[in-house]
């Protein structure tokens, strides 16, 4: 596999920046990310997602209309401890990156625009609620963190969507979005003097809107719930249940979270997938029919997996599910020899999938931006995971496993929401 090749500058301010060359691609792509996110401490649960929405709104209108002019897409996302704003196109480089920075770095807050906004907020968080797997997860989320920011859906909760003020969000932005909690990216095509020349002006207009502006530091807290397992009233007929794996802290395992995630999204993949024995099974006995939905997530607040899926009988699967999660897998069956052999597929797959990801210039960049930010080398884990044996991988999910805590929910059409 081809590394591209990366140039990387840091200011005086703290501020960061890195280029990503990727020969003979004609589109451009550039964003900030900031090392903030919905978990981190904030007074109003959404006020990171509020954000993101708000630094669009500028005096002289939204400022993706100035993006649109001269062709190029902008977007941004906010997860549990990062946001990041991006854009790309094809022409124009000096005038997306000032557009950009402008972005970040020109706040224009109202109580009049702040007001128009929680609307549309609220309008998005209905939106999720009308999924029926959002009451699961929701339920999950509150059972593994309390009624944390972590444990909270990420644009926040109708009451606190409604308590954000200009001086809170004011004060949210000037704490977070500094230089030392900020790296810009470029991915594309481009010569050694287009380098220099976007370095210079990255240089220019990080001083410009950021460099006066110093972090204000917040004590890490990691947020425990009462792990229970819930049955959720519903009006409708959904069948929808799900499982919150917490664990103890991924870097008493292993130094980098980031293949400590990959390991576990194999381990879950492989004993719970389609293609496993187990899930054949289930499926003969009618307790599955479609995938089950698996995601691992590290966090500065606590690290854990959730598993969500539809069944007949969803106390019973949950059951299955935590039994072939926690019981040792007998040697000699083949639900073990499956697991040992999908382990080398699932090696194989992930080499696939980051050579697929190094043709795609924003997945590139957003991936190694956030590697950066979360100081991983996805290189060095790549080549970790290549070389590692199965024995060394059974033995660290092991580890994993045993010192996590399994909640659960699932909707209950006839019971009432215990």
């Amino acid at each position: 596999m081809i590394t591209p090749k990366i140039i990387k500058r840091e200011y005086k301010s703290g501020f960061k920046a890195e280029i990503i060359l990727k020969p003979h691609f004609y589109q451009r792509f550039f964003g900030i990310i900031i090392d903030f996110g919905s978990s981190d401490p904030q007074k109003v649960a959404g006020s990171a997602h509020f954000l993101e929405h708000k630094l669009f709104a500028k005096k002289d209108g939204d400022l993706s209309a100035q993006f649109e002019e001269i062709g190029a897409d902008v977007n941004a996302f906010t997860s549990f401890n990062e946001t990041m704003f991006y854009c790309s196109g094809i022409e124009h480089t000096p005038k997306m990156i000032e557009l950009l920075f402008r972005l970040v770095g020109e706040p224009y807050f109202t109580k009049q625009n702040i007001a128009k906004e929680a609307p549309i907020i609220e309008q998005e968080l209905a939106m999720y609620q009308d999924d029926p797997m959002w009451k699961v997860n929701n339920a999950i989320m509150t059972s593994m963190f309390g009624h944390s920011n972590l444990g909270t859906e990420v644009v926040g909760t109708k009451e606190s969507i409604n308590q954000v003020t200009k001086q809170n969000l004011t004060k949210v932005y000037t704490e977070n979005y500094v230089p030392t909690k900020m790296q810009f990216v470029a991915c594309g095509d481009f010569s050694d003097n287009q380098v220099r020349t976007i370095l210079r002006q990255v240089g220019k207009l990080q001083a410009k809107y950021l460099a006066d502006r110093k972090a204000v530091s917040a004590p890490i807290v990691k947020p425990t719930g009462e792990f229970s397992d819930q049955a959720l009233s519903t009006g409708g007929n959904s069948r929808a249940f799900g499982l919150g794996i917490r664990f103890e802290n991924f870097k008493k395992v292993l130094s980098s979270s980031d293949l400590t995630q990959i390991l576990l999204e194999i381990m879950l993949e492989s004993k719970l997938s389609v293609m496993s024995p187990w899930f054949e099974r289930m499926r003969k006995e009618g307790l599955l029919a479609n995938p089950l939905q698996i995601s691992v997530n590290y966090t500065r607040q606590g690290d854990f997996a959730t598993i969500f899926g539809v069944s007949a009988d969803s106390q019973r699967i949950i059951e299955e599910i935590k039994r072939v999660l926690t019981q040792p897998v007998d040697p000699n069956s083949e639900q073990y020899r499956f697991i040992k052999d999908n382990f080398v597929l699932q090696k194989k797959e992930w080499l696939a999938r980051t050579i697929r990801t190094m043709n795609n210039l924003s997945y590139l960049a957003i991936e190694m931006i956030e590697e950066s930010l979360d100081h991983e080398d996805l290189q060095l884990n790549l080549l970790k995971l290549q070389t590692m044996g199965f024995e060394e991988f059974d033995q660290i999910c092991q580890k994993l496993m045993k010192d996590s805590t399994i909640c659960s929910a699932y909707l209950n059409s006839k019971g009432e929401e215990k």
